[in-house]
């Protein structure tokens, strides 16, 4: 799908001006392989760029229309599909690169994304705090910016080898680079030059952190970061020594953690969001999403995970934990509270990249290493995007969901979906053109001329 950010804010996100560009059949998404299927694409953008020849209806008149291909928006496995890069694994950061510090966990059997510290300046009092000594300081490590020129250079040496008759890299095998391919969108003369390429999707980054944060907290068997084997990693590292595992009479242990909630912490924690009343048409009923009798949450859709994000959390955590993980917790929320706002002040902007390094640190001082996964390093990059590309609004992925639906409503023949949504789509342009054309029309509709 395409948009047209040449239109006012208020237009630009509606779907009369989204153009469905093209329809890739299934079963099954094609994953590396994408590229083949955009290549038509790309050829239409080459030709966009050098111009088209076109007729202005307003001004009675043939002009050059240009156009270009500003950044694309995605979830974060399409990310790795277009981007052409890892996003799991050692290189599991496509915006920090090959300087992604990520660590194995051996019992959890996982990488860990951690030292967020190095996100901060050198006279942070967090780094003081570390390193006590400026020679100390000096050598810490801090995470350097990624220029697109060294970027580009290392993807000149990269062979694409598309199809299924290539040979899959086995588990134990390391990579030694984080690109799979050279992405097609480099055959475009401008792609190179661009600050950004790719957006994170806010929408989902948000959607992952909340449902960690929540099934923590309630300790949600098999979706809590919080469980045995992260506790032995704990030992493994040799870090966070109150938080080791212990055995009485041969059984393991666990202690209590700062942000471990009681059963009736967390059978209040449930009460308070199945109570919660709220305006018509704020988001939907969370209450039938709540299990107070299990302590958990269920079927949680995206915008349910915003609002909760934003604005119940903050109810629903008061008074029943340590004020420390509160406390980060609570800064978390208002972070993203002040990411997406429609209004971008850049100086309010450069605020949040360092309050999301600083948000990160103080959650790394309550959790396990296994609570950082690939999604919560990613909310340190957000602000930068935001900096760089303006409000969130026009970049995540609410509006393609939503359209996505309709298109799928489209399908009256299950065998051939294509079809059907390509067929319904070319009609309703029609008759969306027609209702353009009659409402320029000064004469009454089936009128004759006198």
């Amino acid at each position: 799908m395409l948009i047209v950010y040449n239109l006012s804010p208020s237009l630009c996100m509606k779907d009369e001006f989204t153009f469905l560009s093209m329809l890739i059949p299934g079963p099954k998404q094609p994953g590396n392989d994408i590229d083949i299927y955009l290549e038509p694409l790309i050829d239409e953008l080459q030709e966009l760029w050098n111009g088209v020849y076109t007729y202005d209806a307003s001004h009675k008149k043939f002009f050059n229309l240009k156009a270009m291909l500003l950044w694309t928006i995605n979830d974060f496995l399409a990310y790795g599909n277009l981007v052409s890069c890892a996003t799991k694994g050692k290189y599991g950061c496509p915006i920090c690169g090959e300087n992604t510090n990520a660590e194995w966990l051996p019992h959890s059997k996982k990488m860990a994304y951690c030292s967020h510290i190095r996100f901060l300046p050198k006279n942070h009092p967090y780094r003081r705090k570390k390193y006590p000594s400026t020679k100390l300081r000096e050598v810490a490590p801090q995470c350097p910016a990624i220029t697109i020129v060294v970027e580009v250079a290392k993807l000149r040496n990269v062979v694409n080898d598309f199809g299924k008759g290539r040979k899959k890299r086995s588990r134990n095998e390391e990579n030694d680079t984080m690109w799979k391919k050279k992405s097609i969108f480099f055959g475009l003369p401008y792609w190179e030059v661009l600050v950004v390429h790719h957006n994170l999707d806010v929408m989902h980054v948000e959607k992952n952190v909340c449902e960690s944060i929540i099934n923590t907290l309630l300790d949600c068997k098999g979706k809590s970061k919080d469980y045995y084997n992260s506790r032995l990693d704990l030992e493994e590292k040799n870090i966070m020594s109150h938080l080791h595992s212990y055995e009485v009479d041969s059984i393991p242990h666990l202690p209590v953690a700062a942000y471990t909630l009681s059963k009736f912490d967390k059978k209040l924690f449930c009460k308070r969001l199945f109570n919660l009343k709220l305006p018509s048409g704020y988001s939907s009923n969370i209450s039938n999403c709540v299990d107070v009798e299990k302590h958990k949450l269920i079927g949680l859709k995206s915008h349910d995970c915003h609002v909760l994000m934003q604005q119940l959390l903050v109810v629903a955590i008061r008074g029943i934990m340590e004020e420390g993980p509160r406390e980060a917790i609570l800064r978390l929320s208002k972070f993203f509270h002040g990411l997406c706002q429609r209004v971008v002040d850049k100086e309010e902007i450069i605020k949040l990249e360092l309050e999301a390094a600083e948000i990160l640190c103080k959650l790394e001082d309550y959790f396990p290493p296994s609570f950082f996964d690939p999604m919560i390093h990613l909310v340190v990059h957000l602000p930068r995007e935001v900096r760089l590309c303006g409000p969130v609004q026009f970049r995540w992925m609410y509006h393609f969901e939503r359209y996505m639906k309709v298109l799928k409503g489209f399908v009256s023949n299950y065998a051939r979906p294509e079809g059907s949504i390509a067929n319904c789509y070319l009609s309703l342009e029609c008759v969306r053109f027609c209702e353009t054309f009659l409402k320029q029309s000064d004469k009454p509709i089936g009128c004759a001329d006198v």
